[in-house]
């Protein structure tokens, strides 16, 4: 049976980050107004309020589900359990981690630098460079940071990621196989 991430399961994915995250900016407006997130955490910046971010996060959602799918369709060993399972866990721990992050910055907890440290650290091991990943990520932040920020900074942080986990397997890969 081959893997998928079915239209229909992207489409309710989708309306159900966009639901959650309109429903927040319409609460943020009747409960004293939708705040701005400045660039830099400096106010002498522009500013991003957070409906900007409820604007383009359906997007990004919709890319990085439809990314997700083409990436399990390709895949020709996977089946639905595993492969479905695999994705939605990754993109849970990502959540998770984005959630204590930002419980960390709410409550000025001097954990963050360990956590963001740790994940450069995985980088080298596991591939966090996926949608899953990066979506978890904006997904678990957004509350507390709006879409915008964790969505540019995520997507920087993802293509770190990626160098980290490639680079030194295609350098470990030249000197391995360069036997004469």
């Amino acid at each position: 049976m081959k893997a998928s991430l079915s239209l229909r399961r992207r489409i309710l994915i989708t309306t159900i980050i966009t639901v959650a995250v309109w429903s927040h900016i319409i609460w943020d407006y009747f409960h004293g107004g939708i705040p701005v997130h400045y660039i830099l955490h400096n106010p002498n910046l522009p500013g991003i309020p957070n409906w900007v971010g409820a604007i383009v996060l359906p997007f990004f959602t919709w890319i990085l589900l439809h990314r997700i799918h083409i990436r399990i369709n390709r895949s020709k060993i996977v089946t639905i359990p595993t492969s479905i399972k695999n994705v939605a866990l990754r993109f849970f721990a990502s959540a998770l981690v984005a959630v204590t992050i930002a419980i960390c910055f709410m409550n000025d907890i001097n954990a963050i630098d360990y956590i963001m440290g740790s994940l450069f650290i995985l980088a080298f091991i596991f591939p966090i460079y996926k949608s899953e990943f990066l979506l978890g990520w904006v997904v678990g932040s957004s509350f507390t940071f709006g879409a915008m920020l964790p969505i540019v900074f995520g997507s920087l942080i993802a293509g770190i990621f990626f160098l980290l986990y490639k680079i030194p397997r295609k350098i470990l890969y030249y000197f391995t196989s360069k036997k004469e």
